[in-house]
């Protein structure tokens, strides 16, 4: 089965090493109307095996939010219509990867610290202010186990190009990658995302 996507533009993580044990990890923003692809990957394990883990939000309201007030930049709290979930419908928890629509359409990534009902406090201030209204994705951790793994053998040069290795469950989402990088430090030569229209 052929299906035809057309790219509208690219997101392109270009070389990323960190101290072995230490994750390796990229926001991918989402674009409205757009729908996230993994499509290019240049990653060397060195030694030891690594797993990308490439995070989404799954499809449930908690971890599919929105905000139910205006946040100003500079404060740490963000109140969301539905009580927030990770993508499995757990409660949402430190230390889960959360995104939010500012009001520029841009994606700002932080981390959850703590959470009062629908309050949730961010682990940094939110740089640019964010309405009411605005999308909020929660995608909780690897371990939640809402991912798209790819693994990465050891000693060699995995090489991936023009080849379709995730794609973002709903349009308008982002995406968020992390690499385990356990034991021996990995080095990510480059990661390229496209935008398509299916």
């Amino acid at each position: 089965m052929f299906v035809r996507a057309y790219a509208s533009g690219f997101v392109v993580k270009d070389y990323h090493t960190e101290t072995a044990d230490t994750v390796i990890d990229e926001e991918i923003p989402g674009r409205d109307g757009q729908r996230l692809a993994l499509v290019s990957l240049n990653y060397l394990a060195a030694a030891t095996a690594h797993t990308l883990s490439v995070l989404h939000c799954g499809s449930v309201a908690g971890s599919r939010n929105s905000a139910s007030a205006a946040a100003a930049a500079a404060q740490k709290v963000l109140n969301v219509t539905t009580a927030p979930t990770g993508p499995d419908g757990a409660a949402a928890a430190t230390p889960d990867i959360i995104a939010y629509q500012v009001d520029t359409g841009a994606w700002e990534f932080n981390l959850v610290a703590t959470i009062l009902v629908n309050a949730i406090t961010l682990t940094t201030n939110i740089a640019v202010p964010v309405l009411s209204g605005a999308k909020v994705r929660i995608f909780g951790v690897v371990g939640d186990g809402y991912c798209f793994n790819t693994h990465l053998t050891a000693g060699v040069v995995t090489n991936f190009d023009n080849t379709l290795l995730a794609l973002a469950p709903h349009m308008g989402d982002p995406l968020y990658t992390t690499i385990d990088n356990a034991t021996n430090a990995g080095f990510q030569n480059n990661m390229v995302f496209a935008y398509i229209n299916k």
